[in-house]
């Protein structure tokens, strides 16, 4: 074999084509050193992010998880107690919509409002629904200022019971309470010995009442006494004529009072 002027073997010098691979592979390896390299210090990293993890982790567990939870606890309370808070202003709203007439104060304008308002629930709900006898609720009642303020409030009253927002307890206490001693206080505002049903500040010795006779029963039927006029429902028409004379005379008077005030 052909050895070099040294005496050593005479390697051949390469081409240009095996030059160039020689130079890729050298590339290649220095890359991949150089890879091996970065890849060992990701492990590093990976290692050292792992042990932050861990310790976050441990910080959460023992101190955020608590405060957050405390958070939560008071977050709920507090909402409760700000749900309790608007319930009660919704309720005092509720309550100011339906305010008891002040009859005393009342402007004409506003007593045209509430007459019929009144005059409505007695005739579609207190009278009705309850039965209520022309001797529990006079004819003249309109024509008594006491009685049409206890009527008034005992209407708002009938009002508030029936709220969404009450507790059936407060419709209890209505039925069992209220009603009652208003009726009661009718007996007491309204005298029994000067009105009665037809009559307003009648004496009793000039009452000009008669219950009339029953009308004569056909062969075979028993007699059919008519119903005691104190015993009849308080309709309406038992009422108008009164309440009509009540409401003209209401209005009068408080419009000659502005008049004076102007």
């Amino acid at each position: 074999p052909a050895t070099a002027p040294d005496g050593g073997p005479l390697n051949r010098r390469p081409g240009s084509g095996e030059t160039t691979w020689i130079v890729e592979l050298r590339r290649l390896r220095t890359g991949l050193t150089d890879l091996r390299s970065r890849v060992e210090g990701l492990a590093g990293r990976v290692e050292e992010f792992t042990g932050h993890h861990t310790d976050l982790a441990a910080v959460v567990s023992e101190q955020i998880a608590p405060e957050l939870a405390a958070l939560r606890q008071f977050t709920t309370e507090e909402l409760n107690r700000q749900a309790g808070q608007l319930d009660e202003v919704l309720t005092t709203l509720r309550r100011e919509d339906n305010a008891p007439v002040n009859w005393p104060a009342l402007t004409a304008e506003q007593a045209r409002a509430q007459w019929p308002i009144l005059a409505q629930w007695i005739a579609e709900v207190l009278v009705p629904w309850y039965e209520i006898t022309r001797d529990e609720l006079p004819d003249c009642w309109a024509l008594h200022r006491p009685a049409l303020v206890e009527l008034s409030w005992l209407r708002s009253a009938h009002v508030q019971a029936y709220l969404r927002s009450s507790a059936p307890s407060v419709t209890g206490e209505w039925h069992l309470r209220w009603r009652p001693a208003v009726i009661e206080r009718l007996s007491k505002v309204i005298d029994r010995h000067l009105c009665r049903p037809g009559e307003h500040l009648v004496p009793e010795d000039q009452s000009q009442r008669q219950t009339p006779p029953p009308p004569p029963a056909r062969p075979g039927e028993a007699v059919r006494r008519p119903v005691p006029a104190g015993r009849q429902l308080a309709l309406p028409e038992h009422w108008n004529a009164n309440y009509t004379a009540a409401v003209e005379a209401d209005l009068a008077w408080r419009s000659q009072r502005e008049a004076n005030q102007a």
